[in-house]
């Protein structure tokens, strides 16, 4: 039951980050006075998954509605790369991402680490307010370094979040919905990938 459920996440999951890297390679063709209203549609999108994650008709077509927009407001930053000559930066982050994300899911599959229970679900919330809020400071700030430890901040804490999650998708396979553990997954490697593509800017500029 548990591994026929996690396969299923796995392949939710998989297939969302294709569509967002389908969603990214259309966003040379958006213009940028798009880039505000997709943002908005993408947060009302992902609080539409929650409330209907239960409508089998929905759930997905949201869900892939939503790595398609979200792929499409990534791209401008991994352009970005490729125009100043950096795009392995992009595969080394993703390379480095995917590491990560393999790792972390196999330590709780392996070892059997149950999370859901723990306490590190308020340590992670606490740090990602912390994060927030580090970021609305540094819009005013705009200070590189700063952005830097920002950055392994996310790191840190996503990485929490995948642990918690697929620890969560294990103990809890009849109490989690397929679409909205994906979406948590996609969540957690996206920040992940973008933090680690800022660390390795970061890196170069220095």
């Amino acid at each position: 039951m548990q591994n026929n459920f996690l396969i299923r996440v796995l392949t939710i999951f998989i297939s969302s980050l294709v569509v967002a890297v389908f969603g990214v390679y259309l966003s040379r063709y958006v213009p940028p006075v798009y880039y505000f209203p997709l943002i908005i549609i993408e947060f009302v999108l992902l609080f539409a998954i929650g409330f209907l994650k239960n409508r089998p008709a929905l759930a997905p077509t949201l869900l892939y509605l939503f790595t398609l927009i979200s792929g499409l407001t990534i791209g401008p930053l991994i352009y970005q790369f490729f125009s100043y000559n950096l795009g392995n930066l992009v595969f080394e982050a993703l390379a480095i991402t995917v590491f990560i994300f393999i790792l972390l899911t196999s330590i709780v599959y392996f070892f059997n680490i149950n999370l859901v229970n723990s306490k590190i679900w308020v340590f992670l919330m606490i740090g990602l307010v912390g994060i927030i809020i580090a970021g609305i400071v540094n819009i005013f700030m705009h200070s590189p370094i700063f952005n830097f430890y920002i950055s392994v901040a996310v790191v840190l804490v996503f990485s929490g979040f995948v642990l918690y999650d697929i620890s969560n998708i294990l103990e809890n396979p009849d109490m989690t919905n397929e679409y909205v553990a994906a979406l948590a997954l996609y969540l957690d490697f996206v920040n992940i990938f973008i933090a680690i593509l800022d660390i390795l800017g970061f890196i170069n500029r220095s």
